[in-house]
């Protein structure tokens, strides 16, 4: 696992006047110590767009659970459909066998 001074991630830290830094992933703890990291900054852009990814990703797995659940209720009624156009074509050719008669 990487110490705190391995920057595996990048945060933006939002100073008092607006000005923005781009700094790497507890670059604040290494050189001030535990008090001064710059993990999970609350102004990170970095750290709102991951959840944000995070969080399409899990709608985007959800919908193609969606799709495949419908899909699959789909070819089971396409299926039945079938089932019943060939039961109803049968019945069709036993009441014109019996009129013929």
């Amino acid at each position: 696992m990487a110490d705190a001074s391995t920057p595996t991630r990048c945060y933006w830290l939002r100073e008092e006047d607006g000005i923005e830094i781009l700094i790497p992933m507890c670059i604040g703890a290494a050189i001030g110590g535990p008090a001064e990291c710059t993990c999970n900054v609350p102004e990170s852009r970095i750290e709102t767009t991951e959840r944000g990814r995070a969080e399409a990703e899990r709608q985007v797995l959800r919908l193609m659970d969606e799709r495949d659940r419908r899909l699959e209720a789909q070819a089971v009624t396409w299926r039945e459909n079938k089932r019943l156009r060939q039961w109803i074509a049968e019945l069709g050719t036993l009441l014109a066998e019996k009129a013929s008669c």
